[in-house]
């Protein structure tokens, strides 16, 4: 199986957000409207809001959805599925936050499709790319919490002293599944990897105000539905080594929707897709090329590219470090190379979420 497709690099979409910044632009050289605060930059998307359209090569001005929908398995793999509304499945983010993003939390599948909601739920991960001193991040709520005592701690505005938090640094990575409770401390930057979806539901947003004076709306209802109770959040995620070859090969994080690996590369890396799943290669330093059967691209940091399910491998030369999200056979790709490179089942439980 061989695709037609090649490397796809789509046009970036940038948010303003009232806890935005400008350095996506001073750190990474991105083009960002001028005078607004921009909160992210959407890599690879699928969403009504923001379709991704190739911006290089055959494909150009074409949009993901229109690739996906003439491909079909040749772009997603045999693993990947489409959403419920017929979307590409993941969405792919960089976020600055120059303040803090409001306390929020996103439903999982089952609670967005009871809301009747037009989205699918949103499990996430973070991996920070950069951190000013005491950065940090809120994730979890305390185990004791009930609906009745969160709904009163949101209308008392004591919603903070129910968050844990805890400082990060470049490097950390955080798996935040659909239902938790999280927030993001100022002075970050981090990439973000999530289900196809919007959703948002806001409990708290520090006594911030919009230009106009107004508070943005809190979704009190909704939050409380949406909220898993009684888990305990582990915070940062330890990262486990699956194999050193051209590099360090380690998994930061793994789920039904994605899994994550972070790759420290020394020498040419080569991957075998099995036609399984697409993947999303974006670089986070050095320089770095990537290759298959059919097309060749070098990668700046902060850059991202698609790489169709239908490419029977491909490659990644240099030296630096780059970020690989695919949809995994969990067994397969991530339980078994994990167990064969020595790792105990409770390590592996604690970023294997099934």
């Amino acid at each position: 199986m061989s695709s037609a497709l090649g490397i796809l690099h789509f046009a970036e979409h940038y948010v303003e957000r009232i806890w935005g910044g400008r350095r996506l632009q001073s750190a990474y050289g991105k083009p960002l409207p001028v005078d607004v605060p921009i909160g992210e930059a959407w890599l690879v998307s699928d969403h009504p809001s923001a379709e991704s359209t190739v911006d290089e090569g055959p494909h150009t001005g074409r949009s993901l959805h229109d690739l996906m929908q003439e491909y079909g398995t040749a772009l997603l793999g045999t693993a990947a599925t489409p959403t419920i509304h017929g979307r590409f499945p993941l969405l792919l983010k960089l976020l600055d936050s120059t303040d803090y993003l409001s306390v929020q939390v996103h439903p999982d599948d089952a609670c967005a499709l009871r809301l009747g909601e037009p989205d699918v739920g949103k499990t996430e991960m973070w991996h920070v790319l950069q951190s000013d001193q005491g950065g940090q991040l809120f994730c979890g709520l305390d185990p004791a919490a009930t609906p009745e005592s969160l709904a009163h701690a949101i209308r008392a505005n004591t919603l903070e002293s129910l968050l844990p938090h805890f400082a990060v640094q470049p490097g950390d990575s955080v798996f935040v599944p659909a239902g938790t409770i999280h927030a993001i401390g100022p002075g970050l930057v981090l990439a973000e990897i999530q289900q196809n979806s919007d959703l948002t539901y806001r409990l708290y947003d520090w006594g911030r105000v919009q230009a106009d004076g107004t508070p943005r709306a809190l979704h009190i209802e909704k939050s409380v539905a949406a909220t898993h109770f009684g888990e305990h959040h582990p915070g940062k995620a330890p990262s486990l080594l699956m194999d050193d070859i051209g590099g360090r090969r380690s998994l930061l994080a793994a789920c039904r929707y994605f899994a994550a690996e972070r790759l420290d590369l020394e020498s040419p890396y080569n991957r075998q897709t099995r036609h399984t799943s697409f993947h999303i290669i974006l670089a986070l330093s050095g320089a770095l090329t990537v290759t298959t059967e059919s097309s060749t691209r070098s990668l700046a940091p902060s850059e991202a590219v698609l790489i169709p399910a239908g490419e029977d491998s491909f490659t990644l030369q240099g030296h630096g470090v780059c970020l690989d999200y695919y949809v995994p056979d969990l067994h397969q790709d991530i339980i078994v190379p994990l167990r064969d490179s020595g790792h105990a089942d409770s390590a592996i439980g604690a970023l294997v979420h099934q």
